[in-house]
């Protein structure tokens, strides 16, 4: 049990090291620092590669400190994570169910030991092989490297790694699909973590968009998300997945994309329209619409006082009416 949780515990280290190098949601540096001080390049990679045909990765990795460093390199499976964000879950126990697509059955290369001196950078050539009788598919995988006096490589999240994302398809009868889970607006209810809402009072603003990937192979969503006012006109717009490169869905999860909308004096009703595309060529849309309020605090009190105006004055003009009637049957 506790060995099982040192596992967890290094998964989900080894996870954010990897979505700190780029990870499943795309990245914008072309190297990565962990914390054991190496840094790799590419820090993803997306290839095809048809049925009995190989191809060879090279993968650098430096040693930017002052000393010396024997390292080794690991690979391992990814699945997506638990929450919506992207982020990669690595299966580094072996021992532990694998996907139906083993990434690691398609590395043809031995992958040993690198002495890197002080300030060193190195390229390992990582041939992958697609045997003829492989599943037509994605194969997801991370080459990590860390330091070779890691007895346990399933717990090496603990002490950090840093490694590089490969995502493999193999062409054959697959599906590319994505279905709509929910668009609306929302906020930031805790760091990375977002709420959908109807009617909001104060704060920024973001878009949401959750979409599910009901295909078979991994897709780069894209699109154009709009935001008009109660007089249909548009006050925010945005490129959906506009990271480069683009953030991948895998097949059979969801992804949220939360966006934040330009800064603006926000008052009344607004619709947010999205037109989604997820594979290039194909013509298939997606086209959404929905919409929110958002009433300041201080129109909202000021909404109160009037309303409370009106009430009594319609109340004091009843009343004024009523005395005048009794006043004149008196006569």
């Amino acid at each position: 049990m506790i060995q099982r949780r040192w596992r967890a515990a290094g998964a989900s280290l080894a996870a954010i090291a990897l979505i700190l190098s780029g990870g499943v949601a795309g990245a914008q540096e072309a190297s990565n620092q962990s914390a054991n001080g190496y840094r790799i390049s590419p820090i993803r990679s997306e290839l095809t590669i048809e049925k009995g045909k190989r191809e060879t990765l090279q993968v650098s990795v430096e040693n930017p400190t002052q000393s010396p460093a024997q390292v080794k390199a690991v690979v391992n499976n990814f699945v997506a994570g638990d929450d919506e964000g992207g982020v990669p879950r690595l299966l580094l126990d072996n021992e532990a169910e694998q996907p139906k697509n083993d990434f690691r059955s398609l590395i043809a290369s031995e992958l040993g030991e690198l002495s890197l001196g002080a300030g060193e950078r190195k390229s390992v050539d990582v041939e992958i092989a697609v045997p003829e009788d492989a599943s037509a598919g994605g194969y997801y995988g991370a080459i990590r490297f860390l330091p070779a006096t890691s007895a346990d490589e399933s717990t090496v999240g603990l002490v950090a790694s840093v490694g590089s994302i490969v995502l493999v398809t193999v062409p054959g009868d697959l599906t590319e699909k994505v279905s709509l889970e929910q668009m609306s607006a929302a906020q930031e209810a805790n760091p990375d973590e977002f709420k959908a809402k109807s009617f909001i009072t104060s704060g920024p603003v973001y878009s949401q968009v959750r979409l599910k990937n009901t295909g078979d192979i991994h897709v780069k969503p894209f699109g154009r998300v709009e935001v008009k006012n109660m007089f249909g006109k548009v006050v925010a717009s945005y490129e959906l997945n506009g990271t480069d490169p683009r953030s991948n869905i895998l097949p059979g999860t969801i992804r949220a994309f939360n966006d934040k909308l330009e800064e603006q004096k926000w008052l009344g009703r607004y619709t947010i329209t999205a037109n989604i595309g997820y594979s290039q060529g194909s013509g298939d849309i997606i086209s959404a619409q929905t919409s929110f309020w958002y009433i300041p605090k201080w129109a909202a009190i000021v909404l109160v006082v009037l309303l409370v105006a009106i009430v009594a004055g319609v109340y004091l003009l009843v009343r004024r009416m009523n005395g005048r009637s009794r006043h004149s049957s008196k006569r």
